[in-house]
């Protein structure tokens, strides 16, 4: 549910550190409802990085993530999946030995045993994942 005036991703003053590196440095950003958001730059500059500690996949070290106005934990991945963020992995983030399909239902971790079905939309925007389920991850390029 969308309150006017509260945005959907907010994401304050995002501090990310490997190790004794920092690798962020107080990153604020906003996704609005009905509008297209974009992270970009060059290679190395945190762009994964900032996706991944969004999406509860790297612990941040300093900043907060609000969805729809309300707070985040970000302990872990699951956290944030519950609160509706998820991270679509590039390259070959993926399982390799998994099917497609086992790939995509890993994404079902989060959710109630009724909910573990994958939208007919999924394959509509990308048709190519219809084709093909049954190949492993790690065969795609």
């Amino acid at each position: 549910m969308f309150i006017w005036g509260v945005r959907m991703l907010d994401v304050s003053n995002l501090s990310l550190k490997y190790g004794q590196s920092q690798i962020l440095f107080d990153v604020t950003l906003q996704a609005e409802v009905g509008q297209i958001t974009a992270v970009m730059g060059n290679n190395g500059v945190g762009k994964t990085s900032l996706l991944k500690a969004i999406s509860g996949r790297h612990p941040i070290s300093a900043g907060s993530v609000q969805i729809d106005g309300k707070a985040v934990q970000l302990a872990s991945a699951y956290h944030a999946a519950r609160a509706g963020i998820a991270y679509v992995p590039q390259g070959r983030e993926v399982f390799p030995m998994l099917t497609v399909l086992e790939n995509l239902e890993t994404g079902f971790a989060c959710l109630a045993r009724p909910e573990h079905t994958i939208p007919a939309f999924i394959f509509d925007l990308f048709p190519v994942l219809r084709d093909m389920q049954t190949r492993r991850g790690g065969d795609l390029s």
